[in-house]
């Protein structure tokens, strides 16, 4: 039945045209009917074998996507289809041939499940549905996740150097990028799916997990605590690792606790991978490797010795996930810069910058932000209660590691920890789903069933207060509370809190549409280059890439409201050069206002929810405009001039020239060089220095291979005199005032052109 599934749907996807039906198809071919078919390999538990299988696909299209985006040129969509239906019909032939694992990992629980617990468990997974899925669409991708569809058109169009310039794990590119590559265009409903779909399977994750290490009513409310957690609604609504981290690191130790039991093969690899492709996603994933590392010790404190045919197998899989991307990464120049990073400006260590519990503070206000103090309050008094369980029954002490690792370490040793405190709830659900239990049966035991069904009432209530913020705050798209706070925060009387003013960084999976959807879709090439106040990877995605400035020579210029990361403007020179001609609406609300230089461009006013955005890999791409003009000169051994683009329609006394250069970092730049343009021939007539962009783009950001458009806008004095006057450009360290030296010229600079000047 799988098999025809397969088949069906590979024809559909070579007669439907790029679109949401395509998509549709695509997702079913990538990630439905392959766990459909892995899950049928295993035995056990239906929903535990669905989870497995779903893990494993997510796991296998990761090292798919790699391996042919590895090969030189772009990735065809054949290939990606290819790919993705052998991963679907390789279990399926597997298990005609017999081979699969034996049977008897289906771990026998502690108790049964009561004969409600499946229809708790579906409604567990309606409930988790309800808080992810509803209004996806509405929200518009933020500056990290245009980063990441940007990385993943220009992998596809065959540059892989993308994978490395990227700063985590090739994760977060891989998925959309299978669903992009194969569908051949997408939009950001189903950029963010893949996503989704795992945000939801951790939370079957923390259910077996909990049964298996205690019992299902263990496993049933701590994956209701973590399904009502904010931090798992919002990373289940953005592209971006921290969903495949939950997952994947969830199932290395549920693995390893069947391993633990039943010393098979097949749980310890899947155990090494699973705990291996979260490193894949995000090193975060480290902090789970002590609970898995106990968990496979406890198979040997009998007289157990360890097999080196099943470990030889396991390290074998788990080292060749990992070598198959850090490998190259760590050769790539890119990785020394991502390392001292992780160390110095995050975790803290160097300059004597690092102190204990220093980021403690910012913590606390993360966590009862994304969630309301109300959920950390009762969470933190059922972990006590769990830890208090565990120690008195002496059991499962993995379930201690899963939660005290990765509290200890972001709570206790990061300096600056942002949203990486959500390793801490996967690890604090089970236990408090253990503390939960453990409580009613001591209120139980205390005040008999009156007693307890009071409390279960009590329960009941503070989970329907609970649930509601992150609804409010992540699902109502009506009002963006994140956006606007102070007037608009949830229920103040209801959800107070011990802080001012929100978090200024890393808030992720909020509802928030601009309506960059709707100007992308309706903007005039006419009026380009454009600037704006919206970071540039959120405008660069929707306009498709489309020429912006960040200096004052924009022929439009898009004043956004609400925005996250803005670019610094200045509103005098928008108020004198710009005349407003239109308007974007999010639900009859402006949202955009557009100004030109009174340039003829038609009124425009546009409303937001009417329009989506489909790209393709070749729009998404990072630009690769290198001028009108082209140049090829080295300037110092990292940098190279490729070309420029020259506007000479007002060279004359008093007037202004406008200077695009286009340059290429050979190598990551350690140092923050100056460009200059001079107008010189033995005089310096006129002049524009300073830093890339404006100042917006210094050289020690840009990656290597990157093309960077910097405009200069050149005034020229009122006593130039008429005739023509050599154009010179180069670099220079602004601290020595050296410059960068150029091949064959002695004064280190490019002569670009003469510029004619005429009478004014």
């Amino acid at each position: 039945m799988t098999g025809l599934a397969i088949a069906v749907s590979a024809i559909a996807w070579l007669v439907l045209p790029p679109g949401q039906a395509r998509q549709a198809v695509v997702f079913l071919l990538a990630w439905i009917w392959p766990t459909a078919a892995w899950s049928l390999w295993w035995d056990g538990e239906m929903s535990e074998r669905i989870v497995i299988a779903a893990a494993m696909t997510i796991l296998l299209n990761t090292l798919l996507v790699l391996g042919l985006t590895y090969i030189p040129g772009p990735t065809p969509a054949w290939t990606l289809l290819l790919g993705v239906l052998v991963v679907s019909v390789a279990p399926l032939l597997l298990f005609m041939l017999g081979y699969r694992p034996s049977h008897g990992g289906s771990e026998p629980l502690r108790s049964e499940p009561s004969d409600w617990g499946e229809y708790l468990l579906l409604g567990l997974l309606l409930l988790a549905l309800l808080l992810r899925l509803p209004g996806m669409g509405y929200k518009e991708l933020q500056g990290d996740e245009g980063v990441i569809m940007m990385r993943a058109a220009t992998v596809l169009t065959g540059d892989d150097a993308e994978w490395f310039n990227h700063q985590k794990g090739p994760v977060e590119i891989a998925l959309p990028l299978l669903g992009w590559g194969i569908g051949e265009s997408i939009n950001d409903y189903w950029a963010r799916l893949p996503f989704t779909m795992a945000g939801i399977l951790a939370v079957l994750a923390i259910y077996w997990l909990g049964s298996r290490w205690f019992d299902p009513r263990v496993g049933l409310l701590g994956a209701l605590l973590f399904t009502a957690g904010g931090f798992g609604i919002a990373f289940s609504r953005i592209v971006q690792y921290q969903s495949l981290v939950m997952l994947w690191g969830a199932l290395a130790l549920l693995m390893a606790s069947r391993f633990r039991s039943f010393g098979r093969t097949a749980d310890l690899v899947m155990a090494c991978s699973f705990l291996a492709a979260g490193v894949l996603a995000h090193y975060d994933s480290l902090l789970f490797a002590p609970a898995a590392l106990w968990l496979l010790a406890g198979r040997y404190r009998g007289k157990e010795r360890p097999n080196a045919a099943t470990w030889l197998a396991a390290l074998s899989a788990a080292g060749f996930i990992l070598l198959f991307f850090y490998l190259p990464f760590v050769l790539n120049p890119n990785f020394g810069r991502t390392f001292s990073y992780l160390l110095s400006d995050r975790v803290g260590v160097g300059g004597g910058e690092a102190q204990l519990a220093s980021g403690l503070a910012d913590a606390w206000r993360m966590m009862t932000f994304y969630n309301s103090i109300w959920y950390i309050l009762g969470l933190a008094l059922l972990v006590a209660m769990g830890l208090w369980t565990v120690a008195k029954e002496r059991t499962a002490f993995a379930a201690v590691l899963y939660f005290a690792i990765p509290a200890l370490f972001y709570l206790l040793l990061v300096r600056d920890p942002r949203t990486h405190v959500y390793t801490i709830f996967p690890g604090a659900s089970v236990l408090a789903g253990l503390g939960a239990v453990a409580s009613w049966r001591w209120i139980r035991d205390w005040a008999g069933s009156r007693g307890s069904t009071i409390v279960a009432g009590l329960g009941l209530i503070w989970l329907s207060v609970v649930v509601l913020y992150p609804t409010l705050l992540f699902v109502d798209s009506s009002v963006e509370r994140q956006r606007t706070w102070a007037d608009n925060r949830p229920l103040p009387a209801l959800y107070p809190v011990t802080w001012n003013e929100p978090p200024d960084y890393g808030l992720f999976g909020f509802p928030h549409q601009a309506g960059w959807r709707a100007l992308g879709e309706s903007w005039p090439d006419s009026t380009l280059p454009y600037g704006s106040n919206e970071e540039a990877e959120i405008a660069n995605w929707y306009m498709a890439q489309a020429p912006r400035t960040h200096c004052q020579n924009a022929n439009t210029f898009v004043m956004a409201a609400n925005t996250q990361d803005a670019v610094p403007i200045d509103s005098s020179w928008l108020e004198q050069e710009f005349v407003k001609r239109g308007q974007v609406l999010v639900n009859g609300k402006r949202s955009i206002v557009i100004y030109d230089r009174k340039v003829k461009m038609p009124q425009i006013q546009l409303e937001a929810t009417e329009f989506d955005r489909w790209l393709t890999p070749t729009e998404a791409r990072r630009s690769q405009h290198s001028g009108q003009i082209p140049v090829e000169a080295n300037v110092g051994s990292q940098i190279r001039l490729l070309g420029y683009d020259l506007q000479t329609e007002d060279v004359r006394p008093g007037g202004q020239v406008t200077v695009t250069l286009y340059w290429q970092a050979l190598e990551l730049i350690d140092r923050n060089y100056q460009a200059f343009v001079h107008l010189y021939d033995g005089r310096l007539w006129a002049q524009h220095d300073g830093a890339p962009e404006c100042g917006i783009n210094p050289t020690t950001r840009w990656e290597r291979g990157q093309i960077i458009a910097d405009p200069h806008i050149v005034d020229l004095p009122t006593d130039l005199p008429e005739g023509s006057i050599p154009l010179l450009v180069g670099m220079y360290d602004l601290l020595t005032e050296t410059r960068l030296p150029v091949a064959g010229s002695p004064d280190s600079a490019i002569r670009l052109t003469e510029l004619t000047v005429e009478a004014g």
